[in-house]
């Protein structure tokens, strides 16, 4: 008989495995892009789509696997997520054609959805409240790790065969699933309402019209067509609204947005995301471009971030559990900014690159400070029952964040050169082509950037000083108490299970 302790390890293990697996599929593709292009013959157009369709349908099905993760299970749902994974990363690096390649992306995609969103729920369900912040650490930890692997496995395996960059996924998702579906276990309340088809439409058409406007604008920027497509979107958003405050069973419940604490803490993330993204864009073009460096290289010099976020995670996580959300993501979130205003005022043309690599050591203290704890407080903050959508709100507004990044990354790079230079470099077909006087009017716009980030983190930072204050304590006792009713009270159990916690 495995021990309630041990049984715990063993799930953050497969959980870490799975994001792992996630991460190293993010920052492998950026560094394979040159190779693919130039081996399935595609220009800059399509290209980029093997990135953003990925993003895309993350973004669409983020909410509505969270929902569906309440309704039939969140384990189930995680290990539909792996499967996925796996037939769609064999596919991609079988693919003829970069239509074939996008289109298994879009595949692949989905399992990512279903694991990313659904691995919060499943922490959320076998650990308590004041255990959470130390499990999203090690999650974290993960992404961390995942993401340094992407790097060197990406330059490595580009060099031998670019398809091995996907078909890598394949034997560890097979060693990962069987233990997956043995260790994993879903919770027994489960939700039984019916599914809203209508809210999942309208909601999805939404976030489709702004993605699709997000793509656009990083091509031709934010014009009358962009403007129209938000509007759009918009629109949608609003009826999506309208129909989920006429029914008791919506995608999204909207009470759960009047706990101050969930809602303030995932716009803060939404916010972190749409400053982050836009940074690390935006610091591959000045690698690559203004200082020459192929895409392998200049991804060295960003590892000090990833390698410092995964050693501070798991500590910062446990701090949370201790004193509360609040703290350590604000001055996670500070820490970040400070980095921002150190690139504006050290990073120039021929400025030494080691000033890179040491501003990412502070950034990645903040991130490491900032993602565990701010998971919590989401997770802590929402009924039992709806872990699945609560995660999938989370999930949604950070990929929203994410295709707002690329927007934002790109209108600034464009005010000193064209769009279609500014991706090439990005994408690694122009690299080190920069005439000085270009590479000086370049950071202009690289500065320009960076000051939208720093811009974007304030509010972030407002948001999350003003979440309110945790009391993990009396989450401690709460729990105790709920159990207590439980066992004797069944249905009164239940119904203290269900509630949403309150802010104070």
């Amino acid at each position: 008989m495995v021990s309630k302790e041990t049984a715990k390890k063993e799930i953050l293990a497969v959980l870490i495995v799975g994001v792992l697996m996630s991460a190293i599929d993010t920052t492998i593709i950026i560094l394979a892009l040159p190779t693919i292009d130039a081996k399935l013959h595609a220009g800059i157009a399509l290209s980029i789509w093997t990135i953003m369709a990925y993003i895309l349908v993350i973004t669409v099905l983020s909410t509505q696997v969270g929902k569906l993760g309440d309704k039939f299970g969140r384990a189930k749902l995680y290990n539909y997520g792996i499967a996925i994974f796996i037939i769609g990363s064999a596919l991609c690096g079988l693919s003829p054609d970069m239509l074939a390649l996008i289109g298994f992306r879009a595949l692949q995609a989905v399992g990512g959805a279903l694991i990313g969103t659904s691995s919060a729920a499943v922490v959320s369900d076998n650990f308590e409240p004041h255990e959470r912040g130390k499990a999203f650490g090690f999650t974290a930890l993960g992404w961390n790790l995942g993401s340094i692997m992407g790097i060197f496995l990406g330059g490595l395996l580009t060099t031998i065969n670019w398809r091995l960059i996907f078909l890598i996924n394949v034997p560890i998702g097979i060693l990962l699933l069987p233990i997956s579906i043995k260790r994993l276990r879903d919770a027994k309340e489960k939700i039984k309402e019916r599914f809203d088809l209508l809210g999942s439409v309208l909601l999805g058409i939404a976030l489709f019209i702004l993605t699709i406007m997000a793509v656009y604008a990083i091509y031709s920027g934010f014009d009358a067509s962009s403007a129209i497509l938000l509007a759009f979107a918009l629109l949608f958003t609003a009826l999506f609204v309208i129909r989920e405050r006429r029914i008791s069973f919506g995608i999204i419940d909207l009470k759960i947005f009047k706990n101050r604490i969930f809602t303030f803490s995932v716009l803060s993330s939404m916010l972190q995301f749409t400053a982050s993204f836009a940074v690390l864009f935006v610091l591959i073009l000045y690698l690559q471009g203004v200082r020459g460096l192929n895409p392998f290289t200049a991804s060295l010099y960003l590892l000090p971030g990833y390698v410092i976020g995964a050693f501070v995670g798991p500590r910062m996580g446990k701090l949370s559990d201790k004193i509360g959300s609040r703290i350590p993501a604000t001055t996670g979130l500070f820490l970040i900014f400070v980095g921002y205003v150190l690139y504006i005022l050290l990073i120039a043309p021929s400025s030494p690159l080691y000033y890179i690599a040491l501003i990412t050591v502070l950034t990645g203290i903040g991130s490491g400070m900032f993602f565990p704890s701010n998971t919590s407080a989401v997770m802590a903050n929402a009924p039992r029952d709806k872990y699945g959508m609560a995660s999938g709100i989370n999930r949604t507004l950070g990929n929203v964040g994410m295709v707002l990044s690329f927007v934002i990354a790109l209108t600034a790079i464009s005010i000193s050169m064209p769009r279609t230079d500014a991706l090439s470099i990005f994408l690694g077909t122009r690299i080190g082509g920069l005439a000085p006087s270009v590479k000086l009017s370049f950071m202009a716009g690289l500065h320009a950037a960076f000051i939208a980030s720093g811009a974007m983190l304030i509010i972030g930072m407002f948001m999350s000083a003003s979440r309110g204050k945790e009391n993990r304590e009396q989450l401690r006792r709460e729990i105790g108490i709920e159990k207590e009713l439980e066992a004797e009270f069944p249905k009164a159990g239940k119904g203290l299970r269900n509630r949403t916690p309150k802010s104070n």
